[in-house]
């Protein structure tokens, strides 16, 4: 397409964050439970809900500042682990 935006994603691009089957707890408090969560490349992604549900856990994990329990985190192709 003629004056297409330059740097635009296509369907194939893979995703930019991958969570598989990961799970966090924080003594008996599970913050995050067998979660499976894809962001996309090229788009805005957030993440809503009331405090206390797991939303700064899954960015720690993903930002590498928080290790990682149970399952599998890969941030632009990098194995977080």
């Amino acid at each position: 397409m003629k004056g297409a935006v330059s740097g635009a994603m296509t369907a194939d691009a893979p995703p930019v964050v991958q969570l598989r089957d990961v799970a966090l707890r924080y003594a008996k408090t599970v913050a995050l439970d067998n979660l499976t969560l894809d962001f996309p490349a090229g788009r805005m992604t957030g993440l809503i809900g009331p405090d206390g549900v797991g939303k700064s856990s899954l960015l720690a994990l993903a930002a590498g500042a928080r290790a990682i329990q149970q399952g599998a985190v890969e941030v632009l192709g990098g194995d977080m682990r």
